[in-house]
């Protein structure tokens, strides 16, 4: 059965052996890229284009569709993009994928359509990426995505971790410059990406300094070991003097990457203050103007800020941690329940100001009444009372899964009437007053809720994974974040480790009302 997708739902691949072919008003080009966990393209030669046809598993071919066999894509890869462009090699074609038409589908091997998905577009994209086909175990599952991109192929794909050198067939435009601090346009449905540029920036220059102040340190360890290998002239005044100039070499060329480190780090600060007032709620500060100005229009965020990393040899570097938006697996706030309120009052307000167009429901289990002060202000927003008594845990968790269920069912009948209103979970406490099946029920509602609008946010603590199967499933497919002590993040780009510091909602009582009340006044 053919199973129609709504943006952001996911679905079960049955085959191993599927074809990716899409159709549009306007001559377009198809293509792939398989990524790992970040989203990056595993290498250049993960890009599967006209000027390069093959990959391990995907294969462009000649009629216009990407051939994917799964079993022989690389084993380093969590997911498979497929993307279609505007075709550059038409004569006098239209610059922008047609506004209504774009259709992706997905066939088995022998060509029966899996999934169809109608791809949403705003009208001015070049680019779009369609689908995403991902591992989930051992199997590989589907979703829907419609990421449309402004700048064409070349901004897609590099924004993937592509180099685009010189344009090619398939990559025809050069990517588009990122403007300064002075002026800044932002679409906000593609926010999450310039907040993540911003952080590759960062981490590029910081390894550029870290480099450059490790090589003056190993270059002056190693004339000075050189100046007091002869004995009979280690004291003498030439190698005292040979010793002050090496000190000095090492201490002008420390200067100068200073130097151009805190240019560039004040430079990204700059652009930083700059951006804040224009991002969306779910990805600015909590003294961003975004939070006292009404919201206009109905554009859905792509991201979410947790918090912000630091460096202890980076001195005041501050950059944005941010995650994609709708989730794709649940948040664990790790910690003590009261002290974790602050967090989780935070990453709730910005998931309930992620669509503005959209109002989002609260369901709360906050048995030790931690969460008070941020759900009785909310009471408006509260689909069910809160739970704060364990008898009723269960009862509330297999009412959300069989709700679930029931969307599920309904989306893939194509019956979108029906789709609940999208949700945002908050289990407290957990997993202490949860019954023995409560985390499997977790787990379903973590597996199918988001591609139906329910997000999870799960509070406490997991000593309990090493008895509880179910627990340590939801330990390895959770985010992690934890409210003390040291979460370690380490960058794709260069590999180094950064601190992340979670955010929480403000302590001063009118900067918080403010906070929570644009929360119901949306």
């Amino acid at each position: 059965m053919t199973v129609h997708l709504v943006p952001g739902q996911n679905a079960p691949l049955p085959s191993r052996e599927l074809r990716f072919r899409a159709v549009d008003a306007t001559p377009i080009d198809v293509s792939a890229l398989i990524v790992g966990g970040d989203l990056r393209v595993l290498s250049s030669d993960h890009f599967v284009f006209y000027n390069q046809r093959r990959a391990a598993g995907v294969e462009l071919d000649a009629d216009g569709t990407v051939r994917l066999q799964l079993d022989e894509v690389d084993a380093a890869a969590v997911a498979v993009l497929c993307v279609v462009s505007v075709d550059p090699a038409s004569p006098n074609g239209p610059a922008t994928l047609a506004r209504e038409g774009l259709s992706a589908t997905l066939a088995d091997e022998n060509g029966l359509p899996l999934v169809v998905f109608d791809v949403p577009l705003v009208g001015s994209e070049a680019a779009a990426i369609c689908l995403e086909i991902y591992r989930r175990g051992t199997e590989w599952k589907v979703r829907a995505v419609g990421q449309g991109y402004d700048g064409g192929l070349a901004e897609l794909v590099t924004r993937h971790g592509v180099e685009v050198d010189e344009p090619a067939h398939a990559v025809a435009e050069e990517v588009p410059a990122m403007p300064g601090p002075a002026g800044i346009p932002l679409d906000p449905a593609h926010s999450f990406e310039r907040a993540w540029m911003i952080f590759e920036d960062a981490a590029r220059s910081a390894a550029s300094f870290r480099s450059s102040r490790d090589y003056a340190q190993a270059r002056l360890d190693d004339e000075l070991s050189e100046s007091v290998a002869d004995p009979s002239t280690r004291n003498s005044p030439a190698v005292v003097q040979s010793q002050a100039r090496a000190q000095e070499r090492c201490d002008a060329l420390v200067a100068e990457a200073q130097r151009k480190f805190d240019g560039e780090t004040s430079q990204l600060a700059d652009e930083l203050r700059a951006i804040d007032p224009l991002l969306p709620r779910s990805l600015a500060t909590f003294e961003s103007a975004a939070w006292t100005s009404p919201v206009t229009g109905s554009a859905v965020t792509d991201g979410l800020r947790l918090g912000e990393l630091t460096a202890p040899d980076l001195g005041e570097l501050r950059v944005p941690f941010c995650v994609h938006y709708p989730l794709g697996r649940p948040l664990w706030i790790v910690g003590d329940p009261a002290e974790a309120a602050p967090v989780v009052a935070a990453l709730a307000a910005r998931m309930l100001v992620a669509s503005p167009a959209v109002a989002q429901r609260l369901e709360v289990v906050d048995l030790s009444g931690s969460l008070r002060t941020f759900t009785e202000p909310l009471g408006a927003l509260l689909a069910s009372p809160v739970v704060s008594s364990a008898s009723d845990i269960t009862a509330r968790l297999t009412a959300l899964s069989e709700s679930v269920d029931l969307a599920e069912m309904a989306a893939r009948s194509g019956i979108r009437d029906s789709l609940p209103e999208p949700r945002l979970v908050i289990l407290g406490d957990f997993p202490h007053g949860y019954g023995a099946e409560d985390a499997a029920r977790i787990v379903h509602l973590a597996d199918h809720g988001p591609a139906l609008g329910t997000s999870l946010i799960i509070v406490g603590d997991s000593a309990s994974a090493d008895s509880d199967p179910g627990v340590a499933v939801l330990e390895r497919i959770a985010q992690q974040v934890p409210t003390s002590g040291v979460l370690t993040v380490s960058d794709p780009w260069t590999g180094n480790d950064w601190i992340l510091t979670p955010d929480r909602l403000p302590d001063h009582p009118l900067h918080r009302a403010s906070v929570l009340d644009s929360l119901t006044g949306q």
